[in-house]
């Protein structure tokens, strides 16, 4: 098989979402029909550049998708000038957070195709989950009961968006965390396990190392307006002493989209009842 122009940009795509892609996540990418995606990835399927979940898998996810074969991952380790031993990349399925992970894709890639025609907007920096993951940052602080208390920090993702400031005649920046809930129940340990150690992060010497900026607040996207309103209350309730609440932003799948993400007041802020555009 001869690698395309375009098949590069596949595997390429692949590798920079964190190792995993769905079907139509690609098409959104490459702006190419569902058919000539659909035959183009057969293709790189059965010459072994891309592996995807046996059938007994794929009836339990939903959408087809993709990773690396150790063939696309040789590809992809050349572009950047390494070998494959020296290469990192996902080599498996995890089954139980594709869903999950797919979820996260479309957000990300929804911010990307938001900024990519539009000459006032620019997607700088994305830090995907597995980066996290591979080198956690730690922070130290106290919870609600006075407790000191040790947690790694790993977000669904980071991004520095570049914005044109027509008013000030500048570019700005902006700074967010992600955290994608799929959850349909209550978690009440929410406020424990993300809240505290979200603001910890934001004001810790590991956050402004990393980033070179302390500035930043967290985007928390989940199932449904009721699910939201609670852990926006849990926040406001956790965080009322340290006037913090106002670093996390609330809203639910179903209002993100390419229109709405970064313009639209589709994003509730702790301690307000009014909704906001993050630009």
């Amino acid at each position: 098989m001869r690698l395309t122009d375009d098949d590069l940009q596949i595997l390429e795509a692949i590798h920079a979402y964190d190792g995993m892609l769905g079907a139509k996540q690609i098409m959104r990418l490459t702006s190419r029909s569902w058919h000539a995606i659909r035959k183009r990835l057969s293709k790189l399927y059965q010459n072994g550049y891309i592996a995807r979940p046996d059938r007994h898998q794929r009836a339990a996810l939903p959408d087809m998708v993709y990773w690396l074969a150790p063939r696309g991952a040789e590809q992809v380790a050349g572009l950047s000038g390494k070998d494959l031993s020296e290469f990192r990349w996902r080599k498996q399925l995890r089954l139980s957070m594709v869903a999950h992970d797919l979820a996260v894709n479309d957000f990300r890639i929804t911010v990307f195709l938001t900024c990519k025609d539009n000459p006032y907007l620019e997607l700088a920096e994305w830090v995907s989950s597995g980066e996290f993951w591979a080198y956690p940052d730690q922070v130290d602080y106290r919870d609600i009961s006075g407790k000191a208390v040790h947690r790694k920090v790993r977000p669904d993702g980071y991004f520095l968006l570049r914005f044109w400031s027509e008013p000030h005649g500048l570019w700005g920046r902006k700074r967010f965390l992600l955290e994608l809930d799929r959850s349909t129940e209550d978690n009440p340990r929410f406020a424990r396990e993300k809240v505290r150690p979200g603001i910890a992060y934001l004001q810790s010497t590991a956050y402004e190392k990393r980033f070179g900026n302390k500035g930043g607040c967290w985007l928390i996207v989940t199932t449904g307006e009721r699910r939201m309103l609670n852990m926006k209350r849990q926040t406001e309730s956790t965080v009322e002493k340290d006037q913090h609440a106002a670093n996390f932003y609330f809203t639910t799948l179903d209002q993100v989209s390419e229109e709405t993400v970064l313009t639209a007041p589709i994003w509730l802020p702790g301690g307000s009842d009014q909704s906001i555009s993050l630009l």
